[in-house]
């Protein structure tokens, strides 16, 4: 009698714990976002963005630990309207200023000055000198890198990692990734990161947006590189749409192969500019 009453009152076990989850480690962001929100006019960092494309890395990389955040700076996403794709890269850009320029009045400045007839941009240097004016005091540098991402790698990360903005045409695929079609589908970025994976190899990544998505992109810096340097040429089937595109002397080659800008210290006032 006593074991039937003693077995009513005892309730069953508790059911094991689910699994653990990916742990969510956000290294240094935390404090990154405090330091931003302080000193730029740039929106707070949206870290749970921040940590998807991280975990994207790391489960595509299968490491024990997770990929370390060595620096982000957030860029609003911005979409394009059609073939605008370096104006809108500066236009995110802007975003980390108090003067913010819109794709419009990007595309108005551009094809007065004669660099463009559609939105294309097809000239780093083209896009320097509409960077340099049209920021006017609120970047300190415009610098175009000749030799692109790979012309110093370590000196392209340590002025990552202290606030510069990168803007760079590549090759996309499909899915925007870079890739390498001799720039048949050349299109521009907006780099604002450094990441750095967790294999034995450390391999450098880059977080970017670019204007067919709102998406934060997480790339290899070698193969944004590749994809840099193998633009050469415009797509067949774009020169022969009907339309009228402005080409540099030496064409996409010259104008964009190899290539790409620095923003130094943008969004910081500089009066004596």
């Amino acid at each position: 009698m006593s074991s039937e009453r003693d077995a009513v009152c005892c309730p069953p076990p508790p059911p094991p714990p689910p699994p653990p989850l990916i742990p969510i480690i956000l290294s240094n962001s935390l404090h990154l976002t405090r330091r931003f929100t302080e000193t730029r006019d740039c929106q707070k960092i949206p870290e749970q963005e921040l940590l998807e494309a991280r975990n994207r890395l790391w489960e595509r990389e299968g490491t024990q630990d997770p990929p370390y955040i060595s620096y982000y700076r957030y860029i609003k996403p911005v979409l394009q309207d059609g073939p605008t794709c370096g104006l809108v890269a500066l236009c995110m850009a802007s975003s980390c200023t108090s003067s913010p320029l819109s794709e419009e009045q990007l595309l108005l400045e551009a094809r007065a000055r004669g660099f463009t007839n559609h939105g294309e941009m097809f000239s780093v240097d083209d896009m320097a000198t509409l960077a340099r004016d049209m920021l006017e005091k609120n970047c300190r540098e415009v610098e175009v890198l000749s030799g692109g991402l790979g012309q110093d790698k370590e000196y392209v990360l340590q002025k990552l990692k202290s606030d510069s903005i990168l803007l760079i045409p590549y090759d996309a695929d499909a899915n925007d990734a870079p890739c390498c079609r001799r720039g048949h589908k050349a299109h521009w970025a907006v780099v604002s990161g450094v990441i750095i994976s967790a294999t034995s190899q450390h391999t450098c990544h880059l977080l970017a947006r670019q204007g067919k998505s709102r998406h934060l992109a997480v790339w290899s810096y070698e193969e944004l590189q590749r994809s840099n340097e193998n633009l050469m040429e415009m797509d067949p089937g774009r020169a022969t749409d009907g339309r009228s595109y402005i080409l540099p002397p030496g064409g996409v080659a010259a104008g964009l192969c190899g290539r790409a800008i620095l923003l130094h210290d943008l969004g910081i006032s500089h009066p004596s500019l």
